[in-house]
C-alpha cells in the first residue's frame, strides 16, 4: 500500500513539474543610477552564475530597481546597459542563502569600452527583516568544528543556546532563539522540510564537506516557513559547477593527542578517524552538473560510568564506539533556458555501541543504536517571465532506527536510581520507522507602478504525508526500585503488559501569502499570513471512557506576520528593521504514540506494585523473586492527550539595526527580542490531588499522565554581532547575547527527574529553562597569513546553565522522584561556566594543479574543565519525611551537587586534504 501511494505521488508530482524558494535561495536587487545619483529606468540587467553559467534577465523600474529572485547561493556577474551609457559589469557578486542583496551600479555617459567593477557585497544580510545570520562556505571549510558536525557552527549566531536534554537524540544540538529545546525548530534542507515529525531534528545527517552554507533564523522567519514556534534553519548542500573540482580528505585523533579528562580513569583508548571524498563538475557545460560526497567516520570513545554510594568502587570508563557512513549525490539539469531541475539523494548509516551508558547507568543498562536513513528531493525552478517564477519541490524519504538492549534482565534502581542503575534499559528494544512524502510549491510575481511602488508577492502551499511505526516495549523486564544500596528492601516494581507496536499516519497542510511592498528604494514593508493544519497529530479519532467525545483537530492556526526595513542612510550603511508575528509549532508525534499505547484500555498497560510491608501491610510484601505476583498492586498508570490539545504557538517581536563601520567590511548587528510562548505541550499527572493532601481523583487509575497545553514561556534577549571581511580577506565574526528564558517545562518527556514537583500546581514549575544562559560570547576568525598559512580560532563563553535541586525521593507519593522542597524554585541552581577555545592551522602546498592542505586542530585547547550539567547529583537527600510519614528523618546525600562527567578535554586532530 505504501509503495502504491509513493508511485502515485511521484507520477502526479512529475506530471505537474512547472525549485528554489526564498528559504533556499537568495534575491538580488540591482539599483541603476547616473552620476548625479538619479534613477535610471529601463536599463537591461543580465545576471550570470560564474559557477554554472545560468543566466537571468530583467529591466529596471521607475526607481531604477530590478529584482532577480530565486537565485541559488553562489557567485554572479551582473551586467547593466542602456542606450546613452557605457555598459557596466559587476564581477563576483556573492549571494548567500536567504539574503536580499542590493548592488548599486553607477552608469556613466557613453564610452567606447565596458566598465568592469569588482563587487563588494557584505558578509551580512543588510536588508534582512528577521533576526538571523548566515554561516558561509569559508567558515564551514576553515573553522575548527569538533567532530566535523557542521551544525555546531550555529553557535556562532547570537541567540543560540546549547541543548542539555537527553531525549530523542537532541543532546548538544543548538537551541534556536525562544525554542524550549532543540527539537522545536524547523529544519529545511535544499528547500524541503527535513524535520523528523516524531523526534524534531533533521531526519538524516550530512557530511560537513557536503554542506555549502546554512542560515540560522532565531526570530521571526518568513511566512514561507512553518512548523516552529521558535526558530528555523535553512541548509544548502553542494551542487556541481562548470569546473571539475573535488577533494580527498582524512582526519585523525587518538589517545596520544588527547588529554585525560578530569573525571576519567584512563583505562580505555580513544581514537577517531574520518575519511572521504567529494567530486563535482559538468556533464554538459552551462547545462548539466553533478556532485557526489562520501564520508566514513569511526570512533572509539568512552562513557564514564560513575556510580555512587556503596557502588562507587565499580566506577570505570566503558568502551563507547560508533561508526557512520554519509552519502550525498546531486544532479542539476537545465531543461530549457528558463527552467532548472535539481535532484538530490542523501543517505546515512550509523552504528553505536553502549548507547545510554554513563553516569550511574552501567553497561547492562546500555544498548546498540542502529540508524539507517535516506531522502530524495527533486526541485524544479521555472522562470515564467522576467517578473514571474514558480518553484516546485518533491520529497520522499525513510528514517529508521532500532535499539537492541545489552541486557535482558530486570532493571534495578538502587536508592531510587541515585546511586546505581543496572539491568535492561527501561525503554526496551525499541524500533521506529517513518516514511515521508512532501509536495511544496511557491509562486512569485513582481509588480510595480509609479504610484504604489513595487510588490514582491509570494504565495504557496505544502503537503506532507507522514507514516510512523514504533515498537516501544517500556519496562520490558520490569524495573525494581530499591530503598537503599542493597537488595534487602524493595520499594516498588514497575512493569508493562500488552502490545508495544504502534502506528500513526498524518497529513500536514500549509499555505501562505506574503507581500514585500517597497514604498521607495529606502523603505520596505512585508506583510504575510500563514496557515498550518495537522490532520492527526493529536489523535482526533481517539476516545477514552474518561473523555468519551472525540478530540477536535486544531484548525485555527492563522499566523499573521509583519515587518519593515528602513535604509536610514540611503546607501546601506545603516538599516533599521523590526516586526512582529505569530508562529505555530508542530505536534511531535511522541505524545500521540504514548496515548495510543498507554491509555489503560488498549495497547500496552503500565502497572506498579508497592512493597506493602513498608506501609503497614505485611500481607502485601513485595518479593523480588516474584515481583509480578506479589506486593500491593496499584491501579494502572495511563497517559492521555488533553481533550482540547492544540499545537503550541508564540508571539514574537523584535527591533534592531545593521550599521557598517565606516568604509570597512565590518557590520554591527543589534537586536532586541521579545517572545511569549503559549499552549506549549507539557505532561503532568492530572489524577493527583496535590501536595497538601495527596490522593487520586479517579481511584481506578494511579497516574493519569496527560499531555496538556498548560505550558508557557517568555524569552527576552539583546544580541550584538560584529562580522565581516577585513583588508586582506580576513573574516571576523563575534557575538554577545544577553538572554533570559523562563518556562513551565522544557520538554514533554515524562522522565522521572524532570516531572513537576506537584503535578496539581503546575504554575509552581515556572522557572529558568534548562538551556537558559544569561551571557554568551562567541568570537571566531579566519586569518590568511603569508606562505599559504591560515589560522582560524573560535572561542565560546557561557555564564552557566541551571539545574534542578530535588529532595531526591518521592515526598508526595505521586510515583515520581522530582519533588522539591516547598521553598525551592525549579532550575534555581546555577551550573558551571562554559569555556572552550578551538583553533585550526592550515598550511597549503600548491602541487601543480592540486592543493595539499596540512591541518592541525586543537579542541578545548586550554583544557578547560567544563562539567556536564546533566551529570550533577541533584538529589539533596537519600530519604526523608514524606506526606505519608512526616516524622521520617532526613538522610543527606553526601554527593549532592557533585558532577560525574565533563565535556571533552583537550583534543588534537590532524588532517590532510587534497583539492583539485
Amino acid at each position: 500500500m505504501r509503495r502504491h501511494r509513493l508511485a502515485v505521488f511521484l507520477l502526479c508530482a512529475v506530471a505537474a513539474l512547472p525549485a528554489m524558494a526564498q528559504v533556499s535561495s537568495a534575491t538580488l536587487e540591482v539599483l541603476a543610477v547616473d552620476e548625479q545619483g538619479l534613477a535610471v529606468p529601463g536599463a537591461s540587467v543580465e545576471v550570470t552564475s560564474r559557477e554554472t553559467g545560468i543566466t537571468r534577465r530583467g529591466v529596471t523600474d521607475a526607481y531604477g530597481l530590478v529584482q532577480v529572485a530565486s537565485l541559488a547561493p553562489g557567485s554572479y556577474n551582473v551586467r547593466v546597459e542602456i542606450s546613452g551609457f557605457a555598459p557596466v559589469l559587476e564581477e563576483n557578486v556573492v549571494l548567500f542563502v536567504g539574503q536580499r542583496v542590493r548592488v548599486k551600479v553607477t552608469l556613466k555617459p557613453q564610452l567606447k569600452e565596458e566598465v568592469t567593477v569588482t563587487a563588494q557585497v557584505p558578509l551580512v544580510d543588510v536588508y534582512k527583516a528577521d533576526t538571523s545570520a548566515n554561516i558561509v562556505p569559508e567558515q564551514i571549510e576553515k573553522l575548527p568544528v569538533p567532530d566535523r558536525d557542521f551544525q555546531r557552527l550555529a553557535f556562532l549566531v547570537p541567540g543560540v543556546q546549547r541543548e542539555r536534554g537527553e531525549f530523542r537524540f537532541i543532546t548538544g544540538a543548538p537551541v534556536l532563539g525562544a525554542g524550549g529545546n532543540a527539537s522545536g525548530a524547523t529544519i529545511l534542507v535544499d528547500g524541503v522540510d527535513l524535520t523528523d515529525q516524531a523526534l524534531g531534528l533533521a531526519r538524516t545527517r550530512f557530511s560537513q564537506d557536503a554542506i555549502r552554507e546554512f542560515r540560522v533564523i532565531t526570530n521571526r522567519f518568513d511566512a514561507e516557513i512553518g512548523g516552529s514556534s521558535g526558530g528555523a534553519m535553512s541548509i544548502i548542500t553542494k551542487s556541481g559547477t562548470n569546473e571539475v573540482a573535488g577533494s580527498v580528505f582524512g582526519f585523525y585523533r587518538a589517545d596520544d593527542l588527547r588529554a585525560r579528562g578530569r573525571l576519567e580513569q584512563g583505562t580505555q583508548d580513544f581514537s577517531r578517524y574520518q575519511t572521504g571524498f567529494t567530486l563535482g563538475g559538468p556533464i554538459v557545460r552551462d547545462k548539466t552538473h553533478y556532485f557526489v560526497s562520501l564520508e566514513y567516520i569511526n570512533e572509539d570513545n568512552i562513557a564514564l560510568f560513575r556510580p555512587q554510594g556503596a557502588f562507587k568502587n565499580l566506577a570505570k570508563d566503558v568502551s563507547h564506539p560508533f561508526n557512520q557512513t554519509l552519502f550525498l549525490g546531486s544532479l542539476s539539469h537545465g531543461l530549457r533556458e528558463n527552467q532548472l531541475l535539481n535532484l538530490k539523494l542523501v543517505g546515512e548509516r550509523y552504528r553505536e555501541n553502549n548507547f545510554r551508558v554513563g553516569g550511574v547507568a552501567d553497561e547492562s543498562a546500555g544498548m546498540d543504536l542502529n540508524r539507517d536513513n535516506w531522502n530524495f528531493t527533486a526541485g524544479h525552478s521555472w522562470v515564467i517571465s522576467e517578473k514571474k517564477l514558480n518553484n516546485l519541490y518533491l520529497q520522499a524519504g525513510r528514517k529508521q532506527f532500532d535499539e537492541p538492549n545489552n541486557s535482558q534482565s530486570m532493571a534495578e534502581y538502587f536508592t531510587f536510581g541515585t546511586t546505581l542503575i543496572t539491568g535492561a534499559n527501561i525503554v526496551g528494544d525499541q524500533k521506529m520507522t517513518g516514511d515521508y512524502l512532501e509536495l511544496r510549491d511557491t509562486y512569485q510575481v513582481y509588480l510595480s507602478s509609479d504610484t504604489w511602488g513595487s510588490h514582491d508577492v509570494k504565495l504557496g502551499f505544502s503537503y506532507q504525508r507522514i507514516e510512523e511505526d514504533w515498537h516501544y516495549p517500556v519496562f520490558p523486564h520490569g524495573v525494581m526500585f530499591w530503598l537503599t544500596d542493597s537488595r534487602l528492601v524493595p520499594f516498588r516494581y514497575d512493569y508493562g503488559v500488552g502490545d508495544p507496536d504502534l502506528s500513526i499516519s498524518t497529513n500536514l497542510y500549509g499555505a501562505f501569502v506574503q507581500d514585500t511592498w517597497r514604498l521607495s528604494p529606502r523603505v520596505t514593508i512585508t506583510a504575510g499570513l500563514r496557515y498550518d493544519y495537522d490532520t492527526d497529530g493529536n489523535n482526533p479519532d481517539f476516545t477514552h471512557p474518561l473523555y468519551p467525545q472525540k478530540r477536535k483537530t486544531d484548525k485555527d492556526n492563522y499566523q499573521p506576520r509583519v515587518a519593515f526595513v528602513w535604509d536610514f542612510s540611503g546607501d546601506g550603511h545603516t538599516v533599521i528593521r523590526g516586526g512582529a508575528g505569530r508562529f505555530t509549532g508542530r505536534y511531535l508525534l511522541i505524545p500521540a504514540f504514548i496515548e495510543q499505547q498507554q491509555n489503560g484500555i488498549t495497547g500496552y498497560t503500565l502497572y506498579t506494585r508497592l512493597n506493602g510491608a513498608l506501609f503497614g501491610l505485611p500481607q502485601f510484601a513485595l518479593d523480588p523473586n516474584n515481583p509480578r505476583n506479589t506486593g500491593l498492586l496499584l491501579p494502572p498508570n495511563i497517559a492521555l492527550l488533553e481533550p482540547s490539545l492544540e499545537a503550541p504557538e508564540s508571539d514574537q517581536a523584535s527591533i534592531g539595526f545593521t550599521h557598517r563601520l565606516g568604509n570597512s567590511g565590518l557590520f554591527l548587528d543589534v537586536d532586541a527580542i521579545w517572545v511569549e510562548g503559549d499552549k506549549e505541550i507539557i505532561v503532568r499527572d492530572v489524577n493527583f490531588k496535590g501536595n497538601a493532601t495527596g490522593g487520586r481523583f479517579f481511584p481506578q487509575y494511579t497516574q493519569i499522565n496527560m499531555y496538556t497545553n498548560d505550558g508557557r514561556s517568555k524569552y527576552k534577549a539583546v544580541t550584538m554581532a560584529l562580522s565581516g571581511f577585513l583588508k586582506g580577506g580576513h573574516l571576523l565574526s563575534g557575538s554577545v547575547t544577553w538572554g533570559h528564558k523562563k518556562n513551565i517545562a522544557d520538554d514533554f518527556s515524562p522522565a522521572l527527574l524532570d516531572y513537576p514537583s506537584d503535578p496539581a500546581n503546575i504554575e509552581a514549575e515556572w522557572g529558568r529553562a534548562r538551556s537558559d544562559e544569561r551571557w554568551r560570547l562567541v568570537v571566531s576568525g579566519i586569518f590568511k597569513l603569508p606562505w599559504g598559512v591560515s589560522v582560524a580560532p573560535m572561542y565560546e563563553y557561557g555564564s552557566g546553565q541551571p539545574w534542578n535541586r530535588r529532595l531526591g525521593y518521592d515526598y508526595n507519593g505521586d510515583g515520581r522522584f522530582s519533588d522539591r522542597a516547598a521553598w525551592v524554585k525549579r532550575n534555581s541552581e546555577d551550573g558551571p561556566i562554559y569555556r572552550n577555545f578551538n583553533l585550526r592551522i592550515t598550511k597549503t602546498f600548491a602541487l601543480g594543479g592540486v592543493n595539499l592542505d596540512v591541518i592541525a586542530e586543537g579542541f578545548n585547547l586550554f583544557n578547560n574543565v567544563n562539567y556536564n550539567v546533566n551529570s550533577v547529583d541533584s538529589a539533596e537527600f537519600l530519604s526523608g519525611p514524606t506526606l505519608a510519614n512526616r516524622n521520617q528523618p532526613f538522610v543527606r546525600n553526601p554527593h549532592f551537587g557533585q558532577y560525574t562527567a565533563t565535556l571533552p578535554p583537550r583534543e588534537i586532530q590532524l588532517g590532510l586534504r587534497v583539492t583539485f
